[in-house]
């Protein structure tokens, strides 16, 4: 099942309800445009991404390569908060280092409120 979601504008940020499967580089950058696009209509840049509901399928390697080959890129002013299962969140715990050692305001989290608390802080 393809990547889809649905956005409900809250006070200060985005709501991102995700469904569907993220399978490779292609998907992620398909996903930041999407993003980027979202946030220059609405005017705003914090993103609260709930992706209970979603299989990340895309393989580590294939993630640092897609990475590493965009450091140079100018970097956006998001500010994402992301909702994994407790499961995802123990298995993709990897994803919020990576980011954040390339100074990307990135985090994961199990709780809305704490989502929201970083998100807003």
């Amino acid at each position: 099942m393809p990547y889809t979601y649905e956005v409900q504008k809250k006070e200060g940020y985005l709501l991102l309800i995700s469904s569907g499967e993220i399978k490779s580089a292609e998907d992620l950058v398909s996903l930041g445009r999407s993003m980027e696009d979202l946030a220059a209509r609405s005017d705003c840049w914090r993103f609260l991404i709930d992706e209970r509901s979603v299989a990340m399928e895309i393989d580590p390697l294939a993630l640092t390569v897609f990475a590493e080959g965009r450091v140079d890129e100018p970097r956006s002013s998001m500010r994402v908060a992301v909702i994994y299962t407790p499961e995802n969140l123990v298995r993709l715990h990897w994803i919020e280092t990576f980011l954040q050692n390339r100074c990307i305001p990135y985090r994961q989290f199990s709780s809305f409120e704490e989502a929201k608390q970083w998100l807003m802080s």
